[in-house]
Formats: C-alpha cells, sequence, structure tokens
C-alpha cells in the first residue's frame, strides 16, 4: 500500500503527517488444490503465481504542498495454489523536513490475490487487512487497523516482461484521512531466473504522484 493518508490533514496545522479476495477460477474444482508453483524459468512468466520476494524504493510528490516523502516498501509473494496467491507488505514513508520535524508513516498488511489466465492476460483481484502507525512532528502518534481490495490485470508484453495496471482502495477507520484510491501501473523485467527489475507509477485522489524502482528475488 502506497498511502500518504494523513499528510494533506496534518500540513496545514503545522503537524504534517502522512487480501479476503474472491477468486474467479474457470473450470477448476476447489476441492483439489494444485500444489505450489515451482520456480519458473524465464519465458512467459510475470508476478502473479510466483514466490518472489520484493524491495523497493518509493518517491511520492505530494500536491499542492512543498513537501514531499520517500520511503521502501517490501513484499513477499507466495503462490499455494493455481489462481491463488498470498501476499504480506511492509510499507514505511517519511517526510522531507517541514520546520517541525517530519513525518513517517509504517503500514504492514496481509491479504489473498485471486487470478484467472487467459493466454498471457491475468486479471485480478486482491484484499487483505492489516495496522499502519503514524509519527508526526511534535510527538504526535497515531495507529489505526486498515484494509484494502484492489483490481488488475497483469499483461505479458514479452517472455520475461510483464505490465500490470492497478487499482485498490484502502481505509484506515482511526485516521482522519479514512479512505484512499491508488491507480497506476508497474512493470517487472526478470533479467535472470531468479532476480527481476521492476518500477511502478502511481496517483491517488489526492492527486499525489508515486514513482517506485526495486528489485524482485524469485525463489
Amino acid at each position: 500500500m502506497k498511502n500518504v493518508l494523513m499528510f494533506r490533514n496534518l500540513l496545514p496545522a503545522a503537524a504534517l503527517a502522512l487480501g479476503l479476495a474472491v477468486p474467479a477460477f474457470a473450470g477448476d474444482d476447489p476441492a483439489t488444490p494444485a500444489a505450489a508453483p515451482a520456480v519458473a524459468s524465464t519465458g512467459g512468466h510475470g508476478l502473479l503465481g510466483q514466490n518472489y520476494a520484493s524491495l523497493g524504493y518509493v518517491y511520492t510528490d505530494i500536491s499542492d504542498t512543498s513537501v514531499n516523502a520517500s520511503g521502501y516498501k517490501f513484499a513477499l509473494n507466495q503462490g499455494v495454489r493455481d489462481g491463488l496467491d498470498t501476499l504480506l507488505e511492509y510499507d514505511y514513508l517519511r517526510s522531507d523536513e517541514t520546520g517541525f520535524g517530519r513525518a513517517s508513516q509504517q503500514i504492514l498488511d496481509a491479504g489473498v490475490r485471486g487470478y484467472v489466465n487467459y493466454g498471457g492476460l491475468k486479471p485480478y483481484a486482491e484484499a487483505g487487512v492489516g495496522w499502519a502507525w503514524l509519527h508526526a512532528p511534535a510527538g504526535a502518534r497515531e495507529n489505526s487497523f486498515v484494509w484494502f481490495a484492489g483490481v488488475g490485470a497483469e499483461l505479458q508484453a514479452a517472455p520475461d516482461f510483464s505490465i500490470t495496471p492497478f487499482v485498490r482502495f484502502s481505509y484506515a477507520n482511526s485516521f482522519t484521512n479514512h479512505q484512499q484510491w491508488d491507480y497506476g501501473v508497474k512493470a517487472n523485467y526478470w533479467v535472470t531466473e531468479h532476480v527481476g527489475l521492476m518500477a511502478t507509477l502511481s496517483r491517488d485522489n489526492s492527486r499525489d504522484m508515486s514513482y517506485g524502482a526495486g528489485v524482485n528475488f524469485r525463489f
């Protein structure tokens, strides 16, 4: 989750801050789960259905302010059966210096992602739950239960290259800004059988732009 749920509300006050999916299985018998996918060789493989760990850097341009934020993202994806992945995500985001200190936000969540394969096009739906921690200047701290749901479609543009447009909705019940929409596109290129390069471009409903890059390690 690339959330900046609290930034916009706290900037004017100088206290700055910032899945369960319902997978569709075509012709699949849920009583007979398939084995988790083994490490795949390059050639016709994207990210869905793969076992991999992801480490990336994110820069967020917060609209209508002179303050931006940057941070790191870790994700773990596990293919548990054909058409179903589990995911674990951790995001850390920290603002620029504001004159009152910096704001930081951490989010840890877990969820599931169901998908179907239409000959190189894999639509998916995802959902999950987690927790968010916010540390604003002057010692202000908040935390909240969060949940998210999203959809997307992975397109196999080349044997080792995939492109995925996505939309995700996030809701934090205890934050002033409860909800956020993120929509964008991510890409992955498998350089070797086990190492891939990724890039992400996204925008939220507050017109904040996020740019990400990182590495995927397949196992």
